[in-house]
């Protein structure tokens, strides 16, 4: 993805949403959350190149969410309620809904199906058909502060508005790649999960503990990651 500035990348995650279920045993053990949180948070889907791609992601300023209806069927009723809920699941973040577009730092579109590609390639300048994309989130981010994020969501099919609302939403927050080998996880194309697990909540709990910060390396949060594990009780 282009980059608009010296310091500002814009970064893409999709959803390819495959039928397989992998499996994760002992998932929730510090270990695995510890390895789990650096699959995540280092490294992207997708232009894996840029500065920020090997280095923390996340919102400092408090989230505002906008929820724009571009679908036949409304669902802006079920987002609302599960955006309320974040800042409730994970710990030291802000965030709410907000009304006015023009406030919010993080937009989510639903559309209907048939219209996916266009609003992408409106939206992102990107092509869905191209990366197999069937959901998608932009993030724009600044020395690893993330400035603004979109998610599309298509929100006429009951299975890819579930499974794409909470990835989508959680990538936009920072944890923008996936691996096959976390079985718990909707960070995971292979994986069937529609919901935001345990496991997910963990990482994002740990991410946006304040002794993670943007732009940190893989070494600096290897240090961190001790003291806030302890601190968020797994272990």
């Amino acid at each position: 993805m282009p980059v608009t500035g010296r310091h500002l990348a814009v970064f893409l995650s999709v959803s390819l949403l495959a039928s397989s279920l992998a499996g994760g045993a002992g998932a929730s053990t510090p270990e695995a959350l510890s390895r789990g949180f650096f699959r995540v948070v280092f490294g992207l889907e997708y232009d894996g190149n840029h500065a920020d791609a090997h280095r923390v992601k996340k919102y400092v300023d408090p989230v505002r969410f906008h929820v724009t209806n571009l679908s036949s069927r409304d669902r802006r009723a079920a987002v609302a309620a599960f955006l309320g809920d974040l800042p409730v699941r994970i710990r030291n973040l802000r965030a709410s809904v907000v009304q006015d577009e023009q406030e919010a730092n993080f937009r989510v579109l639903l559309v209907d199906r048939r219209n996916f590609g266009t609003i992408v390639a409106s939206q992102m300048r990107a092509d869905a058909v191209a990366m197999g994309a069937r959901c998608l989130v932009g993030v724009r981010t600044q020395n690893g502060r993330i400035v603004a994020s979109t998610a599309i969501i298509v929100a006429d099919d009951d299975d890819l508005f579930r499974r794409c609302l909470v990835e989508e939403v959680l990538q936009g927050l920072g944890p923008m790649n996936d691996d096959e080998r976390l079985g718990e996880s909707v960070f995971n194309d292979t994986s069937k999960h529609a919901e935001f697990t345990p496991f997910d909540q963990a990482l994002l709990n740990m991410l946006y503990h304040p002794a993670i910060r943007p732009g940190m390396t893989g070494s600096e949060v290897q240090r961190a990651l001790p003291f806030v594990m302890r601190d968020l009780g797994y272990r």
